[in-house]
């Protein structure tokens, strides 16, 4: 199950794959993807950074540590954190792909009650397009791969989740089954504790958990990893304890902001995480996907005037 990849490994692997490179520099959204993991001390140096990218770009690690108050030790162990040998090849990594504040994408204004349709609708469209494209930059490609093979060889797969995520596992297990894999979603703790104790080495467990401390969805991964099923998670937190327990880490980012927790805000990444796997499941095993296709259309129309 385990490919033997260390996470630096997996994650240069799944850069160097992107296809697009955005114009926010990678590293900086690594440290927003990486943000609600980090300890208190290392969030202080992460947002000073955000903050002022250039001002940094002119610091020792000895100034940074200053201006963020905390100590040289932490600002290392922050890059460190991020796959980085530590603050100079970060800063050189900065410097390479950073143009200057007029390259950053607009900040995120709040929605205000004088706001019109169309400055609420522009706020509300780029505020996802906005993460998608940092989650394009997160996603680790080798692990969408990993995923992938695992989904198209199992015998059934259990799409778990909590709360506001349920509608993504019920999305997720009928994309699933439309290429004809056995897959049920289960959204109640209860039940997804007792179909997770029913699966096998064969199996796959597909989890949805964006802040990694689901104490629901970490027990089902728990008893489905005692089975031997492969275990697969959609997350925004790779330091949790439930991204740990996983075979296959897709990490992938999405913003917080008031009225933005709903499902379609908070987890669109999720959803085109599910759309992307389905589409690898289709494109390479045309023949099948197409017979499924069909079957489905077929019984779709006698339910149409």
């Amino acid at each position: 199950m385990n490919s033997g990849l260390t996470n630096t490994n997996r994650h240069s692997i799944g850069r160097s794959k992107a296809p697009h490179e955005a114009v926010f520099p990678d590293c900086l959204v690594k440290i927003k993807a990486y943000l609600r993991s980090l300890n208190t001390a290392e969030k202080k140096v992460a947002k000073y950074i955000l903050e002022k990218p250039d001002n940094v770009l002119e610091m020792t690690i000895s100034e940074l540590a200053t201006e963020s108050s905390v100590s040289e030790s932490t600002v290392f162990k922050m890059c460190r954190t991020l796959d980085f040998n530590g603050f100079r090849d970060f800063k050189i990594t900065l410097a390479r792909q950073y143009r200057g504040p007029e390259s950053f994408p607009i900040a995120d204004e709040p929605i205000k009650r004088t706001d019109s349709a169309e400055s609420i609708a522009y706020k509300a469209f780029q505020f996802s397009i906005d993460a998608l494209n940092s989650s394009l930059k997160t996603l680790d490609y080798a692990e969408l791969e990993r995923a992938y093979k695992a989904l198209k060889d199992a015998r059934r797969v259990l799409v778990i989740s909590i709360g506001i995520s349920r509608t993504t596992s019920i999305f997720a297990a009928d994309k699933f089954s439309f290429f004809g894999i056995d897959a049920v979603a289960a959204t109640d703790a209860h039940v997804q504790a007792m179909r997770a104790s029913l699966l096998t080495v064969r199996d796959v467990l597909f989890a949805f958990s964006r802040s990694g401390d689901t104490r629901d969805t970490i027990e089902a991964v728990k008893i489905a990893k005692e089975k031997g099923a492969t275990i697969i998670g959609v997350t925004n937190n790779l330091r949790s304890y439930f991204a740990k327990l996983l075979d296959i880490q897709l990490l992938v980012e999405s913003k917080d902001s008031k009225f933005r927790w709903d499902v379609l805000a908070s987890r669109i990444e999720h959803f085109c995480v599910v759309d992307a796997i389905y589409m690898m499941l289709a494109a390479r095993s045309q023949k099948r996907a197409s017979a499924h296709f069909d079957n489905i259309q077929h019984a779709a129309a006698i339910k149409q005037f």
